[in-house]
């Protein structure tokens, strides 16, 4: 058998598979319609079983025509690949991963160097202080100011490292208890009041959106610290219909909208709307002078 012939049976084999998935999925669409409807008659329109009906019914709708995209590419043999959306985010999706990838490196570095070397003198300062006089107030002073300023640069090293690789954190904790404990660092850090709300149940995401949203929040939280003046945060995390919601709000300075427009570098807005961007989201801010500052990021739900 030639490569032509096994590569003619391959073609004939997918084309098959992908038009009964194709027609699997029309049906599996229009139940999940059919579904809607009666809870809608039984329930009313508000009932929370007839919005996720409706995303399943949506998202077997797109799937369906991706498959028949790719079965049309099959046909044509192979030589007009098929075109989505999400191709135009694919370079963007690569160069944020490699970004990831060396601030994971970086941080597994300063961990084994710069960490591991402050922890140990901290280590070592504590055990020889017995060794000197405990009468020389002069040098026991020092001794507690360098011990001091020792500790609070390990501490400072850490909470780098927690910045730069949040991977570990969601990974262990998922995105909703990811945010849980890097906020509870944060509120240690800043002595900020924070408050953490979660009006949803939407499980695990794909990794690249969970690290992009956890950015924008993170982005959002480091422009509080060193921006907002403020001396409380609020985040919610909430289900909106077909979207997830996630607000940051602060009782901050603010700003107007003059000034934010000239302050994208400082505020890290850039960053912001790359994240938004490759979450195909939409992020908008609300800020007044001296009345805080609400930055609001939706997200399609749910995400295939």
């Amino acid at each position: 058998m030639n490569n032509n012939t096994s590569l003619e049976q391959f073609l004939a084999q997918a084309t098959n598979t992908l038009a009964e998935t194709e027609r699997q999925l029309d049906q599996l669409a229009q139940a999940a319609l059919l579904n809607q409807e009666q809870v809608r008659r039984e329930s009313g329109d508000n009932h929370p079983l007839a919005a996720h009906l409706q995303q399943v019914s949506q998202q077997l709708a797109r799937l369906s025509e991706r498959s028949q995209h790719l079965s049309s590419y099959l046909q044509n043999g192979l030589d007009k690949p098929p075109v989505s959306d999400d191709d135009r985010y694919w370079p963007l999706i690569r160069v944020l991963q490699s970004q990831e990838e060396e601030q994971t490196q970086l941080a597994r570095e300063l961990e084994d160097l710069v960490g591991q070397l402050l922890a140990n003198s901290v280590f070592e300062l504590a055990s020889c202080r017995h060794l000197l006089n405990p009468d020389d107030e002069a040098v026991s002073v020092g001794l507690d100011s360098l011990q001091n300023e020792l500790e609070q640069g390990l501490s400072d090293v850490r909470w780098f490292i927690t910045g730069l690789e949040p991977t570990t954190i969601i990974g262990n904790f998922g995105l909703g208890g990811g945010v849980r404990r890097y906020l509870e660092k944060f509120k240690e850090r800043t002595n900020l009041e924070v408050q953490l709300h979660i009006k949803a149940n939407f499980g695990r995401l794909p990794s690249i959106i969970e690290v992009a949203v956890f950015r924008v929040i993170q982005e959002t939280l480091s422009n509080v610290a060193q921006h907002a003046q403020a001396t409380q945060v609020e985040i919610e995390i909430k289900e909106c219909g077909n979207t997830l919601e996630f607000t940051v709000t602060d009782n901050g300075r603010g700003v107007s909208a003059d000034s934010m427009g000239t302050s994208h570098k400082n505020l890290g807005l850039a960053r912001m709307v790359d994240y938004t961007e490759l979450l195909k989201g939409d992020l908008k801010i609300f800020s007044q002078p001296n009345q805080g500052t609400k930055v609001v990021l939706s997200i399609p739900y749910p995400i295939l």
